[in-house]
């Protein structure tokens, strides 16, 4: 198996400094929404390496994260209803592991890889509908997000998101 810089290389990812890992856009449509300057959807590779994590992030748009190698993604998403849940987006369907996250619109999320995880890297596929633009990216912290989210406050510091 590639190690994470072989898969960077081969990718041709970028640091993605406004969330934390790397990413490369793959897909933007050429179809615009009727009535607005907004692409239908977007799709990007993103890599996230042992230690890093995807920090606390809202978009405006539904997003469905899609597992593809390595590693396991711990996410954690903070609902606009005040829920929150976990998950991990991964292969191994019989330890649980879902291979889509499906995101919808507004919702808060952060993401680790799975610190059990026997490879430091894994590879995962972003789509958003409409497309992703960076106005519609907002950035929150773990201090503020746990004054408002006071019942997943202890998942995000077992997970190290505060």
């Amino acid at each position: 198996m590639m190690d994470a810089k072989q898969v960077i290389e081969h990718l041709k990812l970028e640091p993605l400094t406004v969330e934390g890992g790397y990413f490369k856009e793959t897909y933007r449509s050429a179809e615009i929404l009727a009535g607005r300057e907004r692409c239908i959807g977007t799709s990007i590779y993103y890599l996230l390496k042992t230690g890093e994590l995807s920090r606390w992030h809202r978009v405006k748009s539904d997003e469905i994260w899609m597992y593809h190698l390595g590693a396991p993604a711990i996410q954690l998403l903070l609902l606009a209803d005040g829920s929150w849940e976990k998950r991990v987006i991964g292969g191994d369907l019989a330890a649980g592991h879902v291979p889509q996250s499906i995101i919808p619109a507004g919702t808060w999320q952060a993401a680790i890889l799975d610190p059990g995880a026997t490879v430091n890297w894994g590879l995962f596929g972003a789509v958003v509908f409409p497309g992703f633009e960076y106005a519609d990216f907002e950035e929150g912290t773990g201090k503020e997000l746990m004054r408002l989210y006071p019942e997943a406050a202890k998942a995000m510091t077992e997970l190290g998101l505060d």
